[in-house]
């Protein structure tokens, strides 16, 4: 998953302002949707990311002949699995960016509408999506490449949407004494079964 901070949200003083007029308003307080959070809980996202991330995954990866669609992969709690292992600041930028996405100022400077994204009906998140892709703002076309780089990630690490696409990894490909990456401070290379260098 190639999420780098420069290129989550790191896009100018443009970003900042949003994030700071989006926690400021009136707006910024209209509930999104709801959502049960997994029995396993969450490591990431609060219940208000997880449910427009999942929202999200749900125009990514709707109901089609054999793949199975967002909800029954869960890539909401994929993603908070993915970025639970990561970079923390990378994580809190995600959670920065799912809060600004489905904040209703954002969206009635952006589009005039000021339901929040993941309330809106499919149609109309098709075209807030489209939106984030095709903005003249490069903010906001990072940032929806960064939303769409996660959920695929997330969705093609579930088994049955990796089979679907009829790959078959090859038979010991996987090493159980590889070199584990823990962060930083490990270094390029240390962790259980690898070499400093």
């Amino acid at each position: 998953m190639s999420l780098s901070r420069r290129t989550v949200l790191k896009q100018g003083m443009f970003a900042s302002a949003l994030l700071a007029l989006g926690g400021s308003s009136f707006l910024a307080l209209r509930e999104g949707l709801s959502l049960p959070v997994p029995e396993e809980g969450l490591q990431v996202f609060g219940p208000a990311e997880y449910a427009t991330f999942q929202a999200l995954a749900r125009r990514a990866f709707p109901a089609r002949e054999g793949f199975p669609d967002a909800d029954t992969v869960r890539v909401a709690f994929l993603a908070d699995r993915l970025l639970a292992r990561g970079d923390p600041s990378i994580a809190q930028e995600v959670r920065q960016l799912l809060g600004l996405f489905d904040n209703a100022l954002a969206g009635l400077l952006f589009t005039g509408r000021v339901t929040p994204f993941s309330r809106l009906a499919p149609e109309a998140q098709d075209a807030v999506l489209e939106g984030w892709r095709s903005s003249r703002l490069v903010f906001r076309r990072t940032a929806h490449q960064a939303l769409r780089t996660l959920a695929h990630a997330a969705y093609y690490s579930h088994p049955a949407a990796a089979r679907a696409t009829g790959f078959v990894a090859p038979e010991g490909f996987h090493d159980a004494h590889a070199p584990v990456w823990r962060g930083p401070a490990d270094g390029a290379f240390a962790g259980s079964g690898g070499t400093s260098r």
